[in-house]
């Protein structure tokens, strides 16, 4: 799948779609628990509402810029040993 054939998928399929992706890592956004899934060659953003626990939107690139908010989380420990 491309970012230009996900972002023509209605809303329930993206959420099927990023649950077919691999999960790379999560933040808080204020009210936002913030959910990063690779897909291909992208990213989706998958905004929940923390009380609600209801999706709100879901922001999806494929440029490295976005993901700087996720790098803490990766470990690179198994690299150097």
């Amino acid at each position: 799948m491309t970012l230009y054939q996900f972002n023509a998928l209605a809303d329930f399929e993206k959420a099927e779609a990023v649950w077919e992706g691999t999960l790379v890592g999560h933040r808080e956004d204020g009210f936002y628990h913030v959910v990063l899934y690779q897909i291909d060659s992208f990213y989706v953003e998958v905004y929940y509402h923390k009380t609600a626990n209801v999706i709100l939107r879901f922001r999806s690139f494929s440029t490295t810029r976005y993901l700087d908010p996720y790098l803490h989380q990766i470990n690179i420990s198994e690299i150097f040993n």
